[in-house]
């Protein structure tokens, strides 16, 4: 964990406030608040835990097997605590902590172009608070905060990697899965789409 603070300081900001949970998940997170400044117009949020265990990556895959998640977020999203009993401030919390233990609860692995959505089916599928239609996610690396924030590598020389969170309309994530990660990532491009998320943007696909 300290390896993981100490990167945070170092490659994103120091850490204005950490969330730890009253009663601690499997496994335990910790979120960690960035807060904006004058050189980063926007606040970034940021796992702590996921890396603890290692992910279940198939060997042909060769991706990181050890992670965590972030969101940025826009400049002065409502991250005091009680703001943060409101689903309209706390959803990009939860939906971390929902990332960061899936992987382990269900014996598999997320890395570039995953992509979860927030319901068990299509039908089931509901934006992730009462103001967005935003309901899936999609990870991507954390392209506003440079790539050496990116990864460390532990001391026993294994890499961590900083998944950024994307939040997805449901058309986009049908998009991703019949066409492939990067040519969702190709209209982002287009359209002007990044790792900073927007609750109120349009789909970019219709």
């Amino acid at each position: 964990m300290d390896d993981i603070i100490k990167h945070i300081k170092k490659r994103i900001g120091p850490v204005h406030m950490s969330f730890t949970e009253v009663v601690p998940g499997d496994p335990p997170l910790t979120v960690h608040h960035v807060k904006s400044g004058l050189f980063r117009p926007y606040e970034v949020v940021v796992t702590s835990g996921m890396s603890t265990r290692p992910m279940k990556v198939p060997e042909e895959a060769k991706d990181p097997r050890f992670a965590e998640v972030l969101a940025v977020l826009p400049k002065g999203w409502p991250l005091s605590m009680s703001r943060l009993e409101d689903e309209r401030s706390y959803w990009p919390i939860w939906l971390l902590k929902t990332l960061a233990r899936y992987p382990h609860q269900n014996g598999t692995w997320l890395s570039y172009g995953h992509t979860l959505a927030n319901g068990g089916s299509e039908a089931a599928t509901k934006p992730y608070a009462v103001g967005t239609a935003l309901c899936a996610a999609a990870l991507m690396p954390p392209m506003s905060l440079g790539e050496d924030a990116w990864s460390f590598k532990r001391p026993d020389g294994e890499l961590v990697f900083f998944w950024a969170v994307v939040p997805l309309h449901l058309s986009e994530m049908k998009y991703k899965i019949e066409h492939g990660a990067d040519a969702l990532m190709d209209l982002f491009d287009k359209h002007g789409v990044t790792d900073r998320i927007d609750p109120l943007r349009p789909p970019v696909v219709t």
